[in-house]
C-alpha cells in the first residue's frame, strides 16, 4: 500500500502542532488578527492626520494644490522620522492581511499604493483644517514607509501565517475568536502612555465631557437635570490628606491591573502559560510608560509616576490575579466586567488628586501632541471596548450552557431503542 492510501489515523502527528487544535492547523490560513490590527492602525492613522477635528473651512484652495506646492521651509529630520516609522507597520499589516491571496512582491507594491492613497487622503483632507498644513513631503515619506514595512514583511509573510511560531503559539494559546481581544491587550500598554493622575487610570472620557459646560453631552445633562452643576459642587469626594489619596489610587490602579488581567484570561486557553502572558504584559507597559515618561519629561525620574499607591496596588493586584485566575471562565469575566466598571467610576467621580506626579510638571505636549492626543483617546476608550467584548463572550457562555442543558434534556427524553428492541 502507497503512503498516500494509508488512512488519517496512520500518520504521525507533527509535534510542533500538538497544541493546536487539528483543524486550525491545516485550515486557517489568512489571518484575521492581522486584518483587525490593519483596521485599528487605519482608524489610528486617520485620527493622528486630522486631530483635533475642529475648525474645518473651505479657504478656496483645490485639496491636490500641496501636491505642486513648493518644498516646506520648515522641516525637522525628527518629523522625516516620524513619517516614515508610522507608515512602516501599516505596510506590514497591508501585506499580512493580503495573505495568502497576494503575496510577494505584488504584496509589497499593494502595501506601497495603500500608503499613497491613506496618506494622499488626509493630506487632502487637511486642506480643510487651518491648523494643519499638507505637504507633499509627508505624502512621499508616508508613502515609502508603507513600502518599508511591507518590503519587509512579504519574505516572512507565509511563515508568520502558515506555519510561523506566532501563529502557533496564537492558536495554541488564545480562542479562535479573540483576534479582538488580542487587538486591546497590544494596545494596553500604549494607552497608559498618556499621563494619568492615578496610575493605569482609563476610562475618563465622562469627566472629560462633564467638566465641559459646552459638550454635547453635558448640555443633554444639564437639560434633563437643571440642578446638575450645583449637585458636582456638592459631592463630598474631596479628602485632604495623602494618605486617602494613596488608598484612592491603590483602588483605581487595582481595580485597572485585575481587570485588564482576568479581560486578558478570558480569551486564552486552559493551557496557556496566563501568569507569564500577564506578566511580560506589566512588564512591557511599566518599561514603555518609563521610555515615555523620560522622553517627555527629561529633567525628572522617569518612574516618577509609580508612586507607593500604585506599587501597592501592583503587588496586591497581581497576587489576587493568580488566585483568580483558577476560576471558571464565565466567572472571570463578570469579575472582570465588573473591576473595569468600578474602574470607569471611580476614574470619572473622584476629584482632582494635588499629589499627583503630572500636576506638578509643565505638561507641554510639544512635537508629540497628536501621538498624546491618540493615547490619550486609547486610554478613554479602552475600558468600554474590553466591556463590550467581556459582555458578549459571558453572553456566550450563556448560549452554550443552554444548549448543553437541551441537549441532555433530549438524551434523557430520547425513548431508550435498545430495550424495545
Amino acid at each position: 500500500m502507497k503512503q498516500a492510501d494509508l488512512p488519517p489515523s496512520s500518520t504521525p502527528p507533527d509535534p510542533r502542532f500538538a497544541a493546536i487544535p487539528p483543524e486550525s492547523a491545516s485550515t486557517l490560513r489568512h489571518s484575521p488578527l492581522a486584518r483587525f490590527g490593519l483596521l485599528c492602525m487605519t482608524l489610528l492613522m486617520i485620527y493622528a492626520s486630522l486631530y483635533p477635528f475642529t475648525g474645518w473651512t473651505d479657504n478656496g484652495i483645490s485639496p491636490w494644490a500641496f501636491l505642486n506646492a513648493p518644498k516646506p521651509r520648515y522641516i525637522t529630520d525628527f518629523d522625516l522620522l516620524t513619517n516614515v516609522l508610522g507608515y512602516c507597520p501599516f505596510g506590514a499589516l497591508v501585506v499580512l492581511s493580503l495573505h495568502p491571496r497576494v503575496t510577494g512582491a505584488r504584496a509589497a507594491l499593494l502595501a506601497f499604493a495603500a500608503g499613497i492613497v491613506l496618506s494622499g487622503a488626509m493630506e487632502a483632507l487637511q486642506t480643510w483644517l487651518p491648523n494643519r498644513i499638507p505637504s507633499n513631503i509627508d505624502l512621499m515619506t508616508n508613502a515609502l514607509g508603507a513600502l518599508l514595512g511591507g518590503t519587509m514583511m512579504a519574505p516572512f509573510a507565509s511563515a508568520m501565517i502558515d506555519r510561523g511560531t506566532l501563529r502557533r503559539l496564537r492558536i495554541a494559546w488564545f480562542e479562535s475568536h479573540a483576534s479582538f481581544a488580542i487587538i486591546l491587550i497590544l494596545l494596553w500598554p500604549f494607552a497608559q502612555i498618556f499621563p494619568q493622575e492615578h496610575l493605569f487610570g482609563m476610562g475618563g472620557l465622562v469627566r472629560q465631557w462633564l467638566t465641559n459646560p459646552e459638550s454635547w453631552p453635558m448640555q443633554l445633562v444639564q437639560w434633563v437635570f437643571p440642578g446638575f452643576l450645583r449637585l458636582q459642587e456638592d459631592i463630598g469626594l474631596r479628602p485632604d490628606d495623602m494618605q486617602q489619596h494613596q488608598l484612592l489610587e491603590s483602588l483605581v490602579t487595582g481595580c485597572a491591573w485585575v481587570g485588564t488581567g482576568l479581560f486578558a484570561s478570558v480569551a486564552m486557553r486552559r493551557q496557556a502559560p496566563t501568569l507569564r502572558i500577564l506578566a511580560g504584559l506589566l512588564a512591557a507597559t511599566l518599561l514603555l510608560k518609563g521610555l515615555a515618561a523620560e522622553l517627555q519629561f527629561p529633567a525628572d525620574n522617569a518612574f516618577n509616576w509609580l508612586s507607593e499607591g500604585g506599587r501597592y496596588a501592583l503587588v496586591t493586584g497581581t497576587l489576587a490575579l493568580v488566585l483568580l485566575v483558577r476560576l471558571p471562565r464565565p466567572l472571570r469575566g463578570i469579575l472582570a466586567m465588573s473591576a473595569l466598571l468600578t474602574l470607569v467610576i471611580l476614574t470619572n467621580v473622584l476629584p482632582p488628586n494635588p499629589y499627583a506626579w503630572v500636576s506638578e510638571q509643565g505638561w507641554r505636549l510639544g512635537r508629540f501632541v497628536h501621538f498624546n492626543g491618540l493615547a490619550q483617546w486609547l486610554g478613554w476608550l479602552w475600558p468600554f471596548l474590553a466591556f463590550c467584548y467581556l459582555a458578549w463572550r459571558v453572553e456566550q457562555f450563556g448560549l452554550t450552557r443552554r444548549r448543553e442543558r437541551r441537549s441532555r434534556g433530549a438524551r434523557r427524553n430520547a425513548p431508550n431503542t435498545g430495550d424495545a428492541a
